[in-house]
């Protein structure tokens, strides 16, 4: 039997927790859109995707509760109707995750990534779950939010390539990601910015129609430029394991986990 051959692809673990990583903002950038320019087609179908299955389960959740109506006026039920979400959309989120990711390390994807990574749905959902109730509870303080939102970021892909525990995974990234935290929001806030200049022509008396389509173009481009820069910035802090496949000249890789 041949003997199996793995190949890191940026950093480590063990660096990663000793901070031994450098995030150059600009760069990163610049690789994000290249990428972006070749590799969005896949991450915009799986938002689709995700985007029609989230309107399916809220309109089922909603029935079941008692309507639309209901649920609006209720904020147990809205509390509920997010957890049921949370809980059945984030592994098909992570496969989305994973796109980006792969992109960052040459690997082409397809809109069938976001089921690709279902083995690791149960500790994703929980895992998504963890993440949104304590940045829930930071966000009460505004600052504590801001910096587990950040600082946990990059926590879901852990799960899925590294094969780690929840907890495990949401104790590396917060050691990992303390030593370019600033860095990290200052490449996060540039996104967000550019998300909020989309909307900009709908506030300045551009015609709704116009100012829709250049909200939709600007995310068509935002939106796989966002998770192809998570994925740059994951293989960065934490690097990719790839199984190396094949005989010399005719070799592929493939995630490990």
């Amino acid at each position: 039997m041949q003997e199996k051959r793995f190949v890191e692809i940026g950093s480590n673990l063990d660096k990663a927790v000793q901070g031994d990583y450098k995030l150059d903002v600009q760069a990163i950038f610049k690789e994000g859109w290249t990428l972006t320019k070749t590799n969005k087609q896949a991450i915009l179908s799986g938002l689709v995707f995700v985007f029609l299955m989230g309107i399916i389960i809220t309109m089922v959740a909603a029935e079941y509760m008692g309507g639309i109506e209901t649920v609006m006026q209720n904020n147990q039920s809205q509390v509920a109707i997010n957890l049921i979400i949370t809980v059945l959309l984030w592994p098909f989120i992570a496969g989305i995750e994973m796109m980006g990711i792969s992109h960052a390390v040459g690997i082409k994807t397809r809109t069938g990534f976001v089921f690709a990574f279902l083995k690791r749905s149960a500790y994703t959902a929980i895992t998504a779950l963890i993440i949104a109730s304590i940045t829930s509870i930071g966000f009460y303080l505004i600052l504590p939010g801001i910096y587990l939102a950040v600082a946990l970021s990059l926590t879901i892909p852990l799960i899925v390539e590294k094969n780690m525990s929840p907890i495990n995974s949401i104790v590396l990234s917060l050691k990992a990601t303390r030593f370019q935290w600033f860095k990290l929001l200052q490449i996060y806030s540039l996104l967000l910015l550019a998300a909020l200049l989309s909307l900009l022509p709908g506030f300045i008396g551009f015609p709704p129609i116009i100012a829709m389509v250049i909200f939709f173009v600007a995310m068509g481009f935002l939106a796989p430029l966002y998770y192809n820069i998570k994925g740059i910035l994951y293989r960065e802090i934490f690097g990719v394991r790839m199984q190396v496949i094949g005989k010399p000249g005719e070799q592929d890789t493939f995630f490990s986990a």
